[in-house]
């Protein structure tokens, strides 16, 4: 279905977003989506299908680049049921809009813009706007949230676990699966791993390190690409040479930038990672004036 310039420009693109995944411990789908729909013109269902697909590589890589122990674990899993449920109501939801836009497309300003287009770019523009934001203004103030408890920590509803990652403050099962729901959600919506959620949903609402938000961040989205895979294969979404371009630049990227990533002190991470959120932002920000005006 693509052509062999396509694929290449493809792998390119893999490359530097799996190296800004392992940077990161984000799965890449919020870059991924967004170049290949506005730079390479890939419809959106396959962008998101080939982005929710590949993260497995790369967060395959960053996995075994960062070495975790098995307690590591516990956190991940217990969010994991949340993940798999949310990731085939995402991906149904965006079948539903993909399926609006063969019948009776929404009209924007006298225009039809494709609904499924328009409904993944808005919810990413929005997403990515409000997280970079706050992202860059926090690790500007020097003191952060991992200095104390997370917002969603001063809930307790029963029953409460104890984990590693949060220094002895117990934490609600309940809500760290209605968390995992919400994240898995938009990944099936939207074709991302959920790190750019996980990342700053782990650090202010449930007052993780930053380190430690990574490393559970990468577990959750190798998980999460399990059900997203199944669930856009089943709907048809998935193109092999796609998939397999990305994967191929994506794995070798990780690899490099989970080196790098470990490096970093932990507000300079944040920083630049609303940075890179941002400037997907503006990229998201022209396509939707280009689709609305044109």
């Amino acid at each position: 279905m693509f052509d062999a310039q396509q694929l290449i420009l493809t792998a390119v693109v893999g490359l530097g977003v799996g190296f800004l995944s392992g940077v990161f411990g984000a799965g890449g789908g919020f870059l991924i989506v967004p170049i290949l729909n506005i730079a390479l013109r890939v419809p959106v269902q396959f962008a998101v299908g080939a982005a929710s697909c590949q993260i497995l590589g790369p967060a395959t890589t960053s996995l075994l680049a960062r070495r975790l122990a098995w307690r590591e674990l516990k956190l991940p899993l217990i969010v994991a049921g949340g993940q798999i449920v949310g990731a085939f109501l995402g991906a149904a939801a965006l079948e539903q809009a993909r399926q609006l836009g063969d019948g009776d497309a929404a009209t924007v300003g006298g225009r039809s813009p494709d609904s499924a287009e328009l409904v993944v770019m808005v919810l990413y523009l929005a997403i990515l706007l409000l997280i970079g934001l706050f992202t860059i203004l926090e690790s500007r103030r020097g003191r952060t949230r991992e200095d104390g408890g997370g917002w969603l920590t001063a809930f307790r509803v029963p029953p409460l676990c104890d984990l590693p990652e949060f220094n002895g403050r117990p934490v609600s099962i309940p809500l760290l699966s209605w968390f995992g729901l919400a994240i898995g959600f938009f990944s099936g919506l939207l074709g991302i791993g959920g790190a750019f959620l996980l990342l700053p949903g782990m650090i202010y609402l449930w007052g993780m390190r930053t380190h430690a938000a990574i490393r559970a961040s990468l577990v959750m989205i190798w998980i999460g690409a399990i059900p997203n895979t199944i669930a856009h294969a089943w709907h048809g979404n998935i193109d092999l040479g796609l998939v397999s371009a990305l994967l191929v630049g994506g794995t070798v990227g990780a690899r490099i930038g989970s080196e790098v990533g470990q490096r970093w002190a932990g507000p300079k991470l944040r920083r630049r990672f609303g940075w890179v959120l941002l400037a997907t932002a503006g990229m998201i920000a022209y396509r939707l004036a280009e689709m609305l005006l044109n």
